[in-house]
């Protein structure tokens, strides 16, 4: 019964609307009221239309959005590697110019973890991660983030483990300096930016020159990135790290095997 009220009304407008009168001004009054009178009635017939429209198409967007924020946070750890192994590449060919007889090559692959604790913060900065034994982790397993070594495996439980970060006072990488393979021993300090001591030619080194692992010691591959100089004194140098600790929720556990040819 309803819906005849409005159909009768739009019958009734368009009947003055398109009828004739002998009163000119009465027929255009009328024909004036008409035409507001189908206008009201076919917005309030439509808003409801265009509501649910605008509603439906918001929904999509924002579940398309959701959904690829999904796949960019599940592919941006592999997406980091391609970077990873151009800056290695270069800085290999770099160390392996003059070196004919090289024989030692190194091959690695990875497991995803999620952080499940950040102390990162603290003067002993730490992370916990979902892996551990029953994921066959091992114990000193290097740690990186999407853009750069942040620590290794500490300690390993039966579904957890604990990452000691570069920044803990009780962490101590072999690193190299600049493409041109300066030598040094990154220390953490219990603060955000590690230092770099007992470094080979420090008077060379300039302000922006990456830091990478050097491979020795046998825990980290090689050319690795870490950071970049941000400071100088006479016998240290500091560095800022690549990846903000703060922001991860995944790292990568790296498997590394040094393989030697026989």
């Amino acid at each position: 019964m309803s819906i005849l009220i409005p159909i009768g009304l739009i019958i009734f407008s368009l009947i003055f609307y398109f009828g004739r009168f002998d009163n000119s001004n009465l027929s255009n009054e009328l024909r004036a009221k008409s035409i507001n009178t189908v206008y009201s009635i076919t917005s309030i017939v439509s808003s409801p239309i265009n509501l649910i429209k605008n509603g439906l198409e918001s929904i999509y967007e924002i579940q398309n959005i959701y959904e690829e924020n999904q796949r960019f946070k599940e592919m941006q750890l592999l997406d980091s590697a391609s970077f990873q192994e151009m800056v290695s590449m270069k800085l290999k060919i770099a160390q392996y110019e003059s070196l004919l007889n090289a024989s030692d090559d190194i091959e690695y692959d990875f497991r995803t973890s999620r952080i499940v604790g950040d102390f990162s913060n603290n003067f002993n900065g730490t992370l916990i991660v979902n892996s551990g034994k029953e994921e066959n982790i091992k114990l000193d397993m290097p740690v990186s983030g999407s853009n750069g070594i942040i620590g290794r495996i500490s300690h390993v439980g039966e579904s957890l483990s604990r990452v000691l970060l570069i920044s803990n006072i009780n962490s101590r990488i072999p690193v190299i300096i600049s493409e041109d393979g300066y030598h040094g021993m990154l220390v953490g300090q219990g603060r955000e930016n590690p230092i770099i001591e007992f470094v080979e030619h420090i008077e060379k080194i300039s302000i922006g020159d990456l830091v990478t692992t050097s491979g020795k010691g046998g825990i980290f591959p090689p050319f690795q990135l870490i950071g970049q100089v941000v400071g100088k004194k006479s016998n240290e140098i500091e560095i800022s790290i690549f990846e903000n600790i703060a922001t991860l929720s995944h790292v990568k556990l790296l498997n590394y095997k040094l393989i030697k040819e026989n």
